[in-house]
């Protein structure tokens, strides 16, 4: 007998072994992609809401130190506040609300949003937010949207600054497109 007909036993995998566990693996994988990018996008949101929460808070905590008017808006080529919310955003003293920082002086610029995400401003066109030295928004109130690129993910979260200067958050939850405001109110992405 040759010592090849002894070794049935050899350990290897068959071809038949192979290609189910190269199912099974793909099978996995087309399930676990989907929610890795599902939890890719919900990170990248949290970290643009909590950067424009953030700088709403910073433009009210100026406001506050420093007893001047802070504005918060982005700046076009000229240093006057523009309502493409999809530029860098700049938190500066602005004590004659002519929607320009004092002096050029700057205290923080926020960076442009990443490109999964578009930023848009609902303060009547102004673009800009004003916080008075008690913290109070100093004019009109504001909020900023901001939605997804691809619609299709309902990933858009909503940030309406109220009079008393706080920022409050509302998110699409339900997928649906759509943030219903508790007084009646209906937010969309453009």
């Amino acid at each position: 007998m040759s010592n090849y007909s002894r070794c049935t036993g050899n350990g290897g995998f068959t071809l038949v072994e192979l290609l189910i566990v190269i199912s099974i693996f793909t099978i996995s994988l087309s399930v676990a992609v989907p929610n890795f990018q599902t939890l890719l996008l919900n990170n990248a949101r949290s970290e643009i809401t909590n950067t424009y929460r953030g700088a709403l808070a910073l433009a009210r905590s100026h406001a506050v130190s420093s007893r001047k008017i802070a504005a918060i808006c982005p700046l076009d080529a000229d240093s006057n506040c523009t309502d493409d919310w999809n530029l860098p955003v700049s938190v500066f003293p602005d004590s004659n609300r002519d929607r320009k920082p004092d002096n050029d002086e700057i205290w923080r610029v926020i960076p442009k949003p990443n490109n999964r995400f578009s930023v848009h401003s609902r303060t009547g066109g102004s673009g800009v937010i004003h916080f008075g030295p008690d913290g109070i928004v100093h004019g009109r109130t504001g909020s900023v949207v901001i939605c997804p690129q691809d619609l299709s993910t309902r990933q858009m979260t909503y940030l309406a600054v109220s009079r008393g200067g706080r920022a409050r958050q509302v998110s699409d939850e339900d997928g649906d497109g759509v943030i219903n405001l508790s007084w009646g109110g209906r937010i969309t992405c453009p």
